[in-house]
């Protein structure tokens, strides 16, 4: 095997590495955000009991509101209930004060209804935040994870790459430049083994003159279909 293909074959180890590390490490972001993902139902969730929480207070407020006017109504008319000295206007005004005491009344009914809603909307509510409490502690976890791993390829990657430089240095310049174009193109290796008269790249037979090429061992021999650099193996 000629020295260049040995050296070669430790270059591509280590591109293959390096390679390696900067998919993990460019998937990092999305696994990020998947993981930020797990918290959007549940936030939602949380976010939709706690709007009913406020839309049921206000409703309550409103409630009070009205109850507070009729009893100011119902005080102003007895007042003027008090002060009146004719008895048509008397019976009137108690039919007056009773109206508004009916209104009441159904005012309270209501208000019941909407508080009983309120404790029932802050249970769901109570509920949904501790399922959320969880999901973002494990959340909180996942990142710290992921956020140590990326740390960690990065040196990892830092440390091949200067060990990439140190392999390439030995090599020939246009033996180098060949393998970094097709290692570049082809995506997976651009040096292989030939194992009885196939390519470990394309997979496809070779003609009998590149075996003869490659056994002589004089020049950097490639595979006539797919271009990658071959090296024999008996």
């Amino acid at each position: 095997m000629l020295p260049e293909i040995t050296q070669l074959l430790k270059l591509q180890e280590r591109d293959q590495r390096i390679r390696s590390l900067q998919k993990e490490l460019k998937d990092i972001p999305k696994n990020e955000a998947m993981a930020k993902m797990q918290l959007a139902g549940d936030q939602a969730a949380t976010d939709s009991a706690t709007q009913k929480v406020k839309e049921i207070e206000v409703k309550i407020k409103g409630v009070e509101l009205d109850i507070a006017t009729r009893q100011n109504s119902i005080k102003r008319l007895q007042d003027q209930q008090f002060e009146t000295r004719k008895n048509d206007e008397f019976q009137a005004l108690g039919h007056e004060i009773k109206r508004y005491e009916g209104d009441v009344r159904a005012l309270e009914d209501t208000e019941l209804e909407h508080m009983e809603a309120l404790e029932e909307a802050k249970a769901v509510l109570k509920e949904a935040q501790a399922k959320l409490a969880v999901t973002q502690e494990r959340v909180n976890g996942d990142l710290k994870t992921l956020a140590i791993r990326a740390e960690g390829v990065k040196t990892r990657l830092a440390s091949e790459e200067a060990e990439r430089a140190t392999a390439a240095a030995p090599v020939e310049a246009p033996a180098l430049d060949l393998y970094n174009r097709l290692f570049t193109k082809k995506g997976d290796s651009a040096v292989v083994a030939l194992t009885n008269g196939i390519c470990g790249g394309c997979h496809m037979k070779v003609v009998m003159g590149t075996i003869q090429q490659l056994k002589a061992g004089e020049t950097i021999t490639q595979c006539e279909s797919c271009g990658r650099i071959l090296y024999l193996v008996e």
